[in-house]
């Protein structure tokens, strides 16, 4: 089974409200590129009803994204993985070589209980500290946004000292805008990033591939070789 990078574990568990470890690929920390790609959130599903049981799981696992992640390697994934790949790799290429380049967390801490809900102001200001503490720690010079749930609640980051900015381009890619943006902090370091339509749903990879390799191509060329 795929293993992700602990290196920076002791530090994750200082960041509060964290609830799991982000996966760390074992070639990120060293890799030309560091690159951060952020889902969304995890569900508390058993089928299509909402389970207390994997709720519980979910919350007192701080393994849990990374197993996720593991199985998607091994098994195949979820849409979110399989086209998250698609996006990025040749046909040849292999899940490992993807995942063992990034760095990957979900953005909401607690487990959602529908997949189509909104999650709350509170969760997402919570999310956006976490994110924040997190990236301070693995330092990526770029991030995808799987998804365009992400912007409620960033103006907690005045409370960080980090000032942001984000844009809509005027095209749409599977209806949906892409967004851009920059994070900078205190200390000047700056965060770019790009928000795209999510993977699981109504996605084109190739037309997703063609924006970021418009966008950023030395990112996409340093990920699908």
């Amino acid at each position: 089974m795929a293993i992700s990078d602990k290196q920076f574990d002791s530090q994750f568990d200082k960041v509060a409200n964290l609830v799991h470890y982000p996966w760390i690929g074992s070639g990120y920390a060293s890799a030309q590129k560091r690159v951060l790609i952020m889902g969304h959130s995890h569900y508390a599903k058993n089928g299509k009803d909402f389970s207390q049981d994997e709720y519980d799981r979910n919350i007192s696992n701080k393994e849990y994204t990374r197993g996720i992640i593991s199985c998607a390697i091994e098994k195949g994934g979820w849409n979110f993985h399989k086209y998250l790949q698609k996006t990025f790799l040749y046909e040849d290429m292999k899940a490992h070589d993807f995942w063992s380049k990034i760095a990957s967390f979900n953005f909401i801490q607690e487990p959602m209980k529908e997949v189509i809900a909104n999650a709350s102001l509170s969760c997402n200001e919570i999310a956006w500290k976490c994110f924040a503490d997190v990236v301070q720690i693995i330092k990526p010079d770029i991030c995808i946004f799987v998804g365009k749930k992400y912007c409620a609640g960033m103006n907690v980051l005045d409370q960080k000292d980090v000032t942001y900015s984000v844009k809509y381009f005027d095209e749409k890619i599977n209806r949906t805008k892409p967004m851009s943006g920059e994070l900078q902090f205190k200390d000047g370091y700056r965060l770019p990033f790009y928000m795209i339509h999510h993977t699981s749903m109504l996605y084109s990879p190739q037309l997703w591939h063609d924006f970021l390799n418009k966008e950023i191509p030395e990112v996409v060329s340093f990920l699908d070789k």
